[in-house]
């Protein structure tokens, strides 16, 4: 009888941890999921205010009021996405909770390019000023769309340029932080192919692929690392800037 009920005790005991097991593992996943659609959000978000605050350089020069009320909206819609993702925690379990921001990142960023479309119009009315709108295209586009190892979205504080030497061949990439100090530690690192035609293919070289948009579900797209051994030629953060060529 004894060792009935100790057993049926080791019983409950395994039963209950693998529960908890599975309970832990159910959790990590959807906490993984949600950190990966905030850093998401949080690299658009990025991306608008460079291209508002790029925006703002362009006001002095623009003489339509109704331009110059478009870009009031945008300021608004800033003010409101900056409020509700406030609102947000950092890390969470329940990617629903993200719902409310999403739409209107996607708002901002399309009422940003009519914006800019419309101060480009009013602009381009006086050649003179034609450096002005160069200057936008420069401030606005990132210096790369994603790290040259895993891909992860350009984003200017955790981005650093280097150069570094594979196959025999020298290169400048920009990297983000947790790929540089792997490289830097170990000298090899993992890099993101996607294999195109039963061919590996680096992902820059990948046509329709977009980091912002899809690295958070890189599963989908069939992705291949492979080694690589890399040579330091400069310490990333010495004479290489982030964003500076």
């Amino acid at each position: 009888m004894t060792f009935l009920i100790v057993a049926l005790a080791c019983v409950t005991l395994g039963l209950g941890l693998w529960v908890r097991g599975h309970n832990l593992q159910h959790h990590a996943q959807k906490a993984n999921s949600y950190r990966r659609r905030y850093i998401q959000l949080i690299a658009h978000i990025e991306l608008a205010v460079i291209k508002l605050n790029s925006l703002a350089n362009l006001v002095p020069h623009v003489t339509h009021a109704k331009t110059l009320d478009d870009y009031e909206s945008c300021l608004r819609l800033m003010e409101s996405l900056l409020s509700a993702l406030n609102r947000l925690p950092n890390f969470g379990f329940d990617v629903q909770h993200l719902g409310e921001a999403s739409p209107m990142v996607q708002r901002l960023e399309d009422k940003i390019e009519e914006t800019y479309k419309r101060f480009k119009s009013n602009i381009e009315e006086r050649p003179f000023l034609s450096h002005f709108l160069k200057n936008w295209q420069q401030e606005t586009t990132p210096p790369a769309t994603g790290c040259y190892f895993c891909s992860r979205p350009f984003m200017r504080a955790y981005f650093k340029k280097t150069t570094i030497k594979v196959d025999g061949i020298s290169v400048k990439v920009y990297g983000c932080h947790i790929c540089l100090a792997e490289l830097k530690s170990r000298r090899k690192i993992k890099v993101l192919y996607f294999i195109e035609n039963g061919q590996p293919v680096h992902w820059s070289l990948v046509d329709g692929y977009r980091p912002i948009e899809q690295y958070w579900d890189l599963n989908r797209r069939r992705p291949s690392y492979q080694t690589q051994e890399a040579e330091w030629l400069q310490e990333p953060g010495r004479g290489d800037e982030t964003g500076k060529d």
